[in-house]
């Protein structure tokens, strides 16, 4: 996984859910089919604009002496308190997943494949509006499959300090199947490792298919023109220590990405 790619999330997210459905599609059982969905949301729980949480598009000014507004007077009286003005968007949320559904039972969803963005993996409603989320396909016997490609600390029903001190990664594969509760299997996957084939639980009578994660995202590199990535700059957020040193070292050597 080159952790790069987590500064372009919205454009990885949206080809990543598109060609996971395209590529379970032939693995599926005749009678099951993998559709890629999406929900706006518009509204918080409170009737709250959810603006406030996307900070990755807010707008920010700040006058300065010569521009127009203002004065060397004004620049020079008010250097302590000149105001930092942000404007956000209006644009709502995007909820984009993956459904396998079977056609012999009405349609009905078997196994729900989840994507996380940085907006509901963080604390906050569109997290909680994700738990909610959760327990709806708890409660309809539904399986999931949550993939977790950004570093950062999760805000998760699984979270680092389940696992033990020896298994904790960057990238995090989390499994619940719908017949047995809130039994969550957690796959960790180091930055450093190829990401690897992961299981999709369908319904209890068959078995699992397997969805290859590392030929997607070098699709996606390769679809959204990636390679103008400014590898001079350090990864947002910072990396750990080790995986800067082995990516500075993996540039050196000439490599066009670093997930290859």
């Amino acid at each position: 996984m080159d952790p790069y790619l987590q500064g372009r999330w919205p454009d990885v997210h949206a080809k990543l859910i598109a060609y996971i459905g395209e590529t379970l599609t032939p693995l599926l059982p005749r009678d099951l089919r993998a559709r890629s969905e999406e929900r706006v949301v518009l509204e918080s729980i409170e009737g709250e604009s959810l603006r406030r949480y996307r900070g990755d598009v807010a707008v920010v000014e700040a006058s300065r002496a010569g521009e127009p507004g203002s004065s060397a007077v004004a620049a020079t009286a008010t250097a302590t308190i000149v105001p930092v003005i942000i404007e956000f968007s209006d644009e709502p949320y995007v909820d984009r997943f993956v459904q396998i559904v079977d056609l012999t039972n009405g349609g009905k969803v078997v196994t729900a494949i989840e994507v996380l963005s940085p907006w509901n993996k963080a604390a906050g409603r569109l997290n909680e509006d994700y738990l909610r989320k959760l327990s709806d396909y708890a409660r309809a016997g539904v399986s999931v499959v949550e993939i977790d490609l950004l570093r950062g600390s999760r805000s998760r029903i699984v979270t680092a300090n389940d696992l033990p001190p020896d298994r904790r990664s960057a990238y995090t594969v989390c499994v619940r199947r719908g017949w047995l509760g809130n039994r969550w299997e957690a796959y960790p996957i180091p930055l450093q490792q190829r990401l690897p084939p992961i299981p999709i639980p369908l319904r209890q009578s068959d078995s699992d298919v397997l969805l290859e994660l590392q030929p997607l995202i070098d699709r996606v590199y390769l679809a959204g023109g990636h390679d103008d990535i400014d590898y001079r700059k350090p990864a947002e957020p910072p990396l750990e220590a080790a995986d800067a040193a082995w990516a500075a070292e993996l540039l050196r050597s000439g490599a066009p990405q670093l997930g290859v």
